[in-house]
């Protein structure tokens, strides 16, 4: 099937942070003939963009940007922004815009983001993609390619048809969900690990200090690829665990509950229980690969 990436004649990326200026250069390298516009609040960023080829224009001030040549509004700014960005846009949208998101967070924000924007379109998506580095500098040619991309909708129309052809002309294999069902999906498999990457650096400089021993001299293998998320952005993260706190909370608790279980192994010498956990474990991190 030919790529007309949903008909979209003119892409405005909001956000030039790795993922947006990633749909950018992924849409340059895969044959996008329309015009790629770029949005952020740091000229520097702007300035890296058209370096890089990977927006044509960019733009430091709404006021500035051609709004009648936009005809897709992608916002990839931290979450927590999502509500005052849809705010200051929805005057200069023309009628048949279609707006999205990149968001690791739906749930309410889907339904909101839906009434301040009307009567302009607004569809959830969710690309499962990403690096723990951050800006346009760090932007990925071909990110998208086999990856998964969720559309959080909970009704199928043209505009939504649409984005889903933009999506699968980068190369990424779309999925629906419901909002709410991808929060809690998401805080289990992407923002619990997350959080326990960042708790367990935590834990290391708590007990750096208790000993006196700097033991980040010591990092193996091991340690090194556990962490490496907790490299990611403090402040992306930050609004994604208070933005979906409910879930995340919950994800939390049945964590300790199996930290407490594999501790109560270990304290009480329960070599039968340990292992069975431990093999349990091991045989479904296995069937990932298959």
């Amino acid at each position: 099937m030919e790529k007309d990436f949903g008909g979209f004649k003119g892409v405005l990326i909001i956000g030039l942070g790795l993922i947006g200026g990633s749909i950018a250069v992924s849409l340059k390298s895969s044959g996008y003939r329309g015009k790629i516009y770029g949005f952020d609040l740091s000229p520097e960023r702007i300035k890296k963009a058209i370096e890089l080829q990977a927006i044509d224009e960019g733009f430091t001030n709404l006021d500035g940007i051609p709004w009648e040549n936009v005809d897709l509004v992608i916002i990839a700014t931290p979450v927590k922004n999502f509500e005052n960005v849809a705010k200051e846009i929805k005057p200069y949208l023309k009628k048949g815009t279609v707006v999205t998101d990149v968001g690791s967070v739906k749930g309410d924000l889907v339904e909101k983001l839906q009434k301040i924007l009307s009567p302009v379109k607004f569809v959830g998506a969710h690309p499962i993609a990403g690096t723990e580095k951050e800006g346009v500098e760090n932007a990925v040619v071909g990110l998208f390619k086999g990856k998964k991309l969720i559309l959080t909708v909970n009704e199928e129309d043209q505009d939504i048809k649409r984005i889903e052809k933009f999506w699968t002309d980068l190369g990424s294999k779309v999925e629906v969900m419901d909002p709410h069902t991808h929060d809690f999906v998401f805080a289990s498999v992407s923002h619990l690990p997350h959080a326990v990457a960042f708790a367990l650096v935590d834990a290391l400089i708590e007990l750096s200090k208790e000993t006196g021993i700097d033991l980040f001299l010591y990092p193996g293998a091991g340690f090194k690829d556990f962490t490496r998320i907790a490299a990611s952005s403090p402040i992306v993260w930050k609004d994604i665990f208070l933005e979906n706190k409910e879930n995340v909370l919950h994800t939390i608790d049945s964590f300790i509950k199996s930290m407490e279980k594999l501790k109560e192994f270990i304290e009480k010498e329960d070599e039968e229980n340990l292992l069975k956990l431990l093999s349990e474990s091991r045989e479904k991190r296995l069937s990932l690969d298959k």
